[in-house]
């Protein structure tokens, strides 16, 4: 039976010539400091006009240039990795080709899976809609918005799928090091991202689901294209699709949800206990493995 991790030992290839882990600790904590550090470098650079709107991201402009400042953050990698381990951008990314490839068929294969399920109920209540965007007005910032989330996906998929699974790979062949690890680094990063103790810990659980989702497929096609592809079509629906209105990045979302009263809800480290935290763990996890054998299926691997 052929290893369905076969074209990751070429994957990891580049990274084998220098497989120093204090390198790698000095640019996992350089990248921390860029992801930290860009929104605010990026924000002296808007015209103060325009801050409010990027801070929020309630406009389309807003939106576009938050997920647009990542491509500083995959400069930075790029830099530090050109500098520390002698090698470039496409080290970390596979043959031009099949990334191209796989990143099309795994994004146009999860985009319809997702647009089903975003159509079937429950997903999106009509009813309880507080607005929707003029479909014309929405639909001008579509390619804009792809271009954008390209860069933003792409630089998480180059540095953790990328450079991390590497080089965690050229140091250890164990799959809990090299797809475990970046993985869970990647969920960490997104504790922030929830109203609260809860929310964060089952933001970080999704986050740490797709990022080994991400980890798997870039192992079986020896490139991050797939990744890439799977993500761009969840992170579409994310910020293009569905949004809570006047809420954080909605600016370009479709379909406006009233926002939620955060105050009303218990947050607190004791909830994780609560019946409905189980309930949605599962619900993300299900939402995770579906999008990845979705991607799974269209690449063959």
């Amino acid at each position: 039976m052929a290893d369905p991790y076969g074209p990751h030992r070429a994957f990891v290839r580049p990274a084998l010539r220098s497989t120093s882990i204090g390198l790698v600790l000095i640019i996992a904590a350089a990248m921390e400091l860029a992801f930290l550090a860009t929104p605010d470098i990026t924000r002296l650079l808007v015209p103060a006009h325009l801050r409010d709107a990027y801070d929020l991201g309630d406009t389309p402009l807003g939106v576009i240039a938050q997920l647009a400042s990542f491509a500083c953050i995959a400069l930075t990698l790029v830099v530090l990795v050109r500098k520390l381990h002698k090698r470039g951008f496409w080290s970390m990314v596979g043959p031009v080709a099949p990334t191209l490839r796989h990143m099309k068929i795994a994004g146009v294969a999860v985009f319809w899976v997702l647009l089903a399920q975003e159509f079937l109920p429950p997903w999106i209540i009509m009813s309880e809609l507080a607005m929707t965007r003029d479909i014309l007005g929405w639909a001008i910032w579509i390619i804009p918005a792809l271009a954008v989330l390209v860069i933003q996906c792409g630089t998480e998929e180059l540095y953790f799928r990328g450079y991390l699974q590497q080089q965690c790979a050229a140091i250890s062949d164990k799959r809990w090091v090299w797809m475990g690890l970046p993985s869970v680094l990647f969920g960490v990063g997104h504790y922030l991202s929830g109203f609260g103790p809860v929310d964060g810990v089952l933001y970080a659980f999704w986050a740490t689901l797709l990022g080994l989702a991400c980890a798997d497929l870039t192992a079986r096609t020896g490139n991050i294209g797939a990744a890439t592809g799977l993500h761009v079509s969840n992170n579409l629906f994310a910020f293009v699709v569905i949004g809570d209105l006047d809420g954080p990045s909605s600016g370009l979302a479709l379909f406006l949800y009233p926002p939620l009263d955060d105050s009303q809800i218990d947050q607190g480290f004791h909830m994780l206990t609560a019946p409905f935290v189980l309930q949605e763990a599962v619900i993300l996890t299900l939402m995770v493995a579906v999008m990845w054998l979705s991607a799974r299926i269209a690449i063959q691997r």
